[in-house]
C-alpha cells in the first residue's frame, strides 16, 4: 500500500463504515480462516506466491462493503519469501531456510504492526487475522482496543481435522502435519472461553468445504454488527472531535 493511499483512508476515517469496528479471527491452521473472513466481510490481505514457471503471483489485497482492513502478517512473510527466492512449502525446509524463514517473519511483523497503528489513530474498522490461541495477548489487544472506543467481535472459523489436514495439503504454503494438529487441538480447547469472551459477538463459520449458503449467512452476521452504531464514550467524543475539525 503507497503512503498516499493510506493517508487517504486515515481522513476519511471518520466516514468509514466499520469505524471502531474490531473482528479478531480464530481458527487452527488450515481451517480457512483468511478465505472464510473474505467470504463473510469482502475484506482480504494481499497475497504474494513464488512459481517456477513465473516470477511471480501477487494477489492484492482489497477491502469489501464494510471498510475493514486486514492484520495479518502473512502477507509480510510470503512477500518476504517471494523477494528471498523462498519456496512457500515449509515442510521441505531445511534448518537453514527454517532460520531465515523465521527472521523473515519477524520482520512481517514490525512492518504489519505499524500499519494497524496508523490504523487504529484513524480508528478504522480491522479484521485481525491469528489463531487466538494465546488468550492473555488477545485479551490484552482486546482491552487495548476498547479502551480507545472499539467495539470488538469474534470471527470463530471451525473445521474438523481431517478438513484442515486437506485444506493445508492443497494450498501453496503448505505445514507440517503435526502443526496443523497441534493448533487444531489448541483452539478446540478454547472454543468455549472464546465464545464467552466476546458473548454477543460471536460469529461461527462451520468450514468443512462449506457452500455459499453458510458465507452468505456470516456475511449478515457481520453486516448486523457493523451497523450497530459506536456506544462506547471515547468513541463519541472521538467522532464528535473529527467532525467539528472537518467543519473548520
Amino acid at each position: 500500500m503507497k503512503f498516499t493511499d493510506l493517508k487517504q483512508e486515515l481522513l476519511e476515517g471518520v466516514y468509514d463504515p466499520g469505524i471502531f469496528k474490531a473482528f479478531f479471527l480464530a481458527g487452527g491452521s488450515g481451517s480457512g480462516k483468511s478465505y472464510s473472513a473474505e467470504k463473510a466481510t469482502g475484506s482480504a490481505a494481499g497475497k504474494f506466491q513464488w512459481h517456477e514457471k513465473i516470477e511471480a503471483k501477487i494477489t492484492p489485497g482489497k477491502v469489501g462493503p464494510y471498510g475493514l482492513k486486514v492484520v495479518n502478517s502473512d502477507e509480510q512473510l510470503e512477500f518476504g519469501l517471494l523477494k528471498a527466492k523462498m519456496s512457500s512449502n515449509m515442510r521441505a525446509y531445511t534448518d537453514d531456510e527454517t532460520t531465515k524463514k523465521e527472521l523473515i517473519r519477524a520482520r512481517g511483523k514490525k512492518v504489519t504492526a505499524k500499519r494497524e497503528q496508523l490504523w487504529v489513530n484513524g480508528r478504522l474498522g480491522l479484521i485481525i487475522d491469528g489463531t487466538a490461541k494465546d488468550l492473555t495477548k488477545l485479551g490484552i489487544k482486546k482491552k487495548q482496543l476498547e479502551d480507545v472506543g472499539y467495539d470488538t467481535y469474534m470471527i470463530f472459523v471451525n473445521t474438523s481435522l481431517d478438513i484442515a489436514l486437506q485444506q493445508n495439503q492443497d494450498r501453496a504454503r503448505k505445514l507440517k502435519d503435526e502443526i496443523i494438529h497441534q493448533t487444531w487441538q489448541e483452539v478446540q480447547g478454547i472454543k468455549d472461553t472464546l465464545a464467552n469472551l466476546f458473548a454477543g459477538g460471536f460469529v461461527e463459520i462451520v468450514n468443512n468445504r462449506a457452500g455459499e449458503d453458510v458465507f452468505r449467512k456470516a456475511f449478515v452476521e457481520v453486516g448486523k454488527l457493523i451497523k450497530l452504531p459506536p456506544n462506547k464514550p471515547a468513541a463519541k467524543m472521538w467522532i464528535a472531535h473529527e467532525l467539528e475539525q472537518k467543519k473548520r
